[in-house]
């Protein structure tokens, strides 16, 4: 694969044309479903119209092929002196060139559709972008790989190019830049199905459960709607006149939903980091997971911004750790865009973290500040706000002793989370690091380098100027963190120290 001339435009790989047409296909349906619909909800469409309505939708599918063929065609890519060049477009022709420098990260991925066709997506990050500038659909995997290397190399050379004078230590750190190849590439660490299934029982529960719920509820009101109108017959009423078997009914119900909400979520776990790996290269890490979508990223010391650490007290039993690492962006980083890392050991964290940050993680100490007990007022209001809006909700749909002994108990749990917020909530500070611990069932340590913040600010609502509380927010490259209500004079001193502790580190970090 070394011989290979990347100056030559290229196509994608012939199964390219296959899932772009899928893809596209399945993109136009979505974009279109309710007039496809349409004919379904007309009585006689098809005995009527029913050839024509095939004809018609068999003429849109060649289209669409033909379209997909012909993005496929005028879709090429080559690398020259200068950049990385792509030209692609049907009907409005684009060129693009992406300097070497700006290159930030390669990712190869591969969801279900291209692991039947045997093919893997590819995509370049660039410096400013929050998301792929360069996306390319199919390319065979090998290709990809050294596609993938031979842009790491343009980037090398382009590093020791700038100051001949320290030549070694630039060929290292341009090796590093955007990773290497993969046979000086060693496993770290590997994910078994064993711990996978513990991270899948220490996941977020409620996010089956309220699926579920939400099905629940739907299938509650449609049973309803249907016994009431073909029998004389109450549901409500009945509910009531058989309390015990009402009760027992209930009881049974949560019973099912927690069980099968927990199944769920041990379900998504495992088909999203099946078979993780992190694969280690001096100081940077590519990650790999997925069943039906294989992702490959690659975690930079350079970019990082954010090394944050989740914990509960099943992971807690089970000694182990997610990791979640948020890098360099030019808006703020959604949960999905951040690198998970899942069913660390302690031991694995210490090894991540020291690489990335040259500090022994288990030997940090921090001074402390807490956030003070008003923030649980903060967290109240937004609680009566919500529940003020259920109870409106249920006042017009569902208005009996079940919902308003549902509504009390949320409530009340509710409060009990708001306490739990402001218990954890406070930062720790030394002289190299920031960490903001936030959380309730879950606890989340977000830990940023001082040196890298790019702005600290104090926040104050018309409450907190009477009270003398503060806000302070922490402005990274890939988004901002605040810690609530603080004392006024502690977050004023903290904000001095961050921004002498900025001011005076001379340190680049991207």
């Amino acid at each position: 694969m070394s011989q290979i001339d990347f100056s030559v435009p290229r196509l994608q790989s012939f199964n390219g044309i296959f899932l772009i047409f899928f893809t596209d296909l399945a993109k136009r349906i979505r974009q279109n479903i309710y007039i496809l619909a349409v004919p379904f909800f007309k009585n006689n469409v098809f005995r009527d119209y029913g050839t024509y309505i095939y004809i018609g939708l068999g003429l849109l599918v060649i289209l669409q092929f033909v379209f997909s063929y012909l993005s496929y065609k005028k879709f090429k890519f080559s690398i020259q002196e200068d950049a990385f060049h792509l030209d692609h477009g049907v009907i409005k022709l684009s060129h693009v060139e992406i300097p070497f420098e700006r290159i930030q990260n390669i990712n190869l991925q591969q969801n279900i559709l291209q692991q039947v066709l045997n093919v893997v997506g590819f995509e370049i990050e660039t410096a400013g972008e929050g998301t792929a500038e360069i996306k390319i659909k199919a390319l065979d995997k090998e290709f990809a790989t050294a596609l993938k290397s031979k842009l790491i190399e343009e980037k090398k050379k382009l590093e020791v190019s700038e100051d001949s004078q320290t030549k070694t230590h630039e060929l290292d750190e341009a090796k590093n830049e955007v990773g290497t190849p993969a046979e000086e590439e060693s496993l770290l660490f590997k994910l078994d199905f064993k711990t996978l299934i513990k991270v899948g029982i220490s996941s977020n529960l409620f996010r089956g459960v309220g699926l579920l719920m939400a099905f629940f509820a739907y299938l509650y009101n449609f049973l309803r709607d249907f016994v009431t109108q073909f029998y004389d017959f109450n549901l409500e009423e009945d509910v009531k006149d058989r309390i015990p078997e009402t009760i027992t009914f209930i009881s049974f119900l949560i019973l099912g939903v927690l069980v099968i909400g927990f199944l769920i979520t041990i379900m998504t776990t495992v088909l999203k980091y099946f078979d993780l790996r992190i694969l280690k290269n001096q100081q940077n890490y590519e990650v790999e997971y997925g069943l039906f979508k294989r992702v490959n990223k690659v975690i930079k010391k350079t970019k990082t911004q954010i090394f944050e650490i989740r914990t509960n007290p099943v992971k807690n039993v089970f000694k182990i750790r997610s990791v979640y690492v948020s890098q360099a962006s030019s808006h703020q980083l959604t949960e999905k865009q951040k690198i998970g890392l899942v069913g660390l050991s302690l031991k694995n964290v210490n090894l991540l973290f020291s690489s990335l940050f040259q500090i022994d993680f288990e030997d940090l100490k921090y001074d402390y500040f807490k956030s003070q007990n008003r923030l649980f007022f903060r967290y109240f209001y937004r609680s009566l706000f919500l529940m003020l809006g259920l109870f409106v909700a249920a006042y017009f749909l569902f208005f009996n002793w079940i919902s308003i002994s549902v509504l009390i108990l949320i409530f009340l749990l509710l409060i009990y989370v708001s306490v739990l917020k402001v218990r954890k909530s406070n930062i720790g500070f030394n002289d190299d690091l920031v960490s903001i611990r936030k959380g309730s069932i879950d606890t989340k340590f977000k830990m940023i380098e001082i040196y890298k913040l790019q702005s600290v600010r104090l926040s104050r609502n018309i409450f907190q100027q009477f009270n003398d509380h503060a806000d302070v927010v922490l402005e990274t490259a890939s988004g901002s963190v605040t810690v609530e209500y603080l004392k006024l004079n502690e977050a004023r001193d903290l904000l001095n120290y961050l921004i002498y502790k900025i001011e005076s580190v001379d340190k680049d970090w991207i």
